[in-house]
């Protein structure tokens, strides 16, 4: 009886490492659910600059979050870089194509009736989308701003995680052989996107921005080989490494205002420039630490940790779908269509109840989609 469970152990322990697979932390979905909700939430409510600004000190490392835990969950040589793209095509490629149309669409019928858009105006948003806006303003393309492109502009998100993907699964294997190895990958990354923002070049495609993403996609690969997100360190460890992590977020926060956040796809501003590259990288680190392990303490909250992790595992379908809800909630309300309030003077409360509908409106659809693909799905098995 001993050896055979001595036998099924080291079976199980073989498996293991040749899956390389280990057990998904359901804090990491909370930190996503609250992570996408924060992201929907300053999309939709038009607040005081101060209250905006102060919210973006506070969660302002929350898209460098999203792209190191792309890292994070990597596992080294489980797929082959051909078998890696084709995977990568099927969950970010083709989706994003398939939303992005369908939601310009649909955008489209609205500001073509009531804003007078023409299909020209239509078909320019939808380049300025897919060659990146800041690269359309630097070769002097000019597209109408606000409306329709705000319904599908955060989709820039999807793009910038694509590109930089690509980079990763080339070096990423490589480059966590050896520390000294992986320090200079990173380090060559983020100087090639420094450059770019120091001559204030973009390129297509977020060509110029990819690489400062991987490089904070590789640091969350070593923190993933180091499970340095996980509670298997201290207790006390952890509690101090959150609190210096998460002080010297907020004093670099202050110190350099709205720059380093990933805003619009963008890794800098016109005040920081490069620096705003390597401010991004560092928030990545200072912010991701403490609010994964603060997550771990609603991993016990019933039906409130089940919605976060619900959210946290539709983050990309809430991403896009929310901006073409919000339009039509907007418009059934008698409310004018309207997107982040970064330079407003004025807190408008209404727009809470937008924000309410729009989560609800939006989780209805993601199921009624998940019902329709489940039941297709039936039927071809039945056939």
């Amino acid at each position: 009886m001993e050896e055979t469970v001595k036998s099924e152990v080291k079976q199980e322990n073989q498996i293991s490492e040749v899956t390389n697979k280990k057990p998904r932390m359901i804090e990491q979905d909370i930190a996503k659910g609250i992570g996408i909700l924060l992201v929907l939430a300053l999309h939709t409510l038009t607040l005081n600059r101060n209250i905006y600004n102060a919210l973006g000190g506070v969660f302002g490392f929350i898209m460098p979050f999203f792209f190191f835990m792309a890292g994070y969950n990597h596992r080294p040589y489980r797929y082959t870089y051909k078998e890696i793209l084709k995977k990568r095509v099927k969950q970010i490629v083709i989706p994003f194509f398939t939303y992005s149309i369908s939601i310009l669409i649909l955008g489209a019928i609205y500001y073509m009736i009531a804003k007078d858009y023409t299909i020209k105006d239509v078909l320019m948003t939808y380049l300025n989308l897919l060659l990146h806006k800041s690269f359309c303003r630097f070769v002097g393309i000019e597209v109408i701003t606000g409306g329709l492109s705000s319904v599908i502009m955060s989709f820039w998100f999807v793009q910038l995680l694509f590109v930089a993907t690509l980079i990763f699964y080339a070096v990423v294997d490589y480059a966590l052989e050896k520390a000294s190895r992986l320090i200079s990958i990173i380090a060559g990354l983020l100087i090639i996107s420094m450059i770019f923002a120091h001559f204030n070049i973009f390129l297509p495609f977020y060509l110029a921005e990819a690489p400062g993403i991987t490089a904070i996609m590789l640091t969350g690969a070593l923190f993933g080989q180091k499970e340095l997100l996980s509670n298997k360190t201290k207790l006390s460890f952890i509690i101090i490494n959150s609190v210096v992590a998460y002080a010297l977020f907020v004093i670099l926060a202050l110190l350099f205002k709205g720059s380093g956040f990933i805003a619009g796809g963008m890794l800098w501003d016109s005040r920081t420039h490069e620096w705003g590259v390597l401010l991004s990288f560092v928030f990545a680190i200072l912010g991701t630490y403490p609010f994964v392990h603060v997550c771990r303490l609603l991993t016990h909250t019933g039906i409130v940790s089940k919605a976060l992790v619900w959210c946290g595992n539709k983050s990309m379908y809430l991403l896009f779908i929310h901006g073409i809800v919000q339009l039509y909630v907007c418009v059934a309300l008698n409310m004018e269509p309207f997107r982040m309030s970064i330079f407003s003077d004025v807190n408008d409360f209404r727009t809470l109840y937008v924000f309410a509908i729009e989560i609800a409106v939006s989780v209805l659809i993601i199921m009624l989609i998940e019902a329709i693909k489940k039941a297709r799905t039936k039927n071809k098995t039945n056939q």
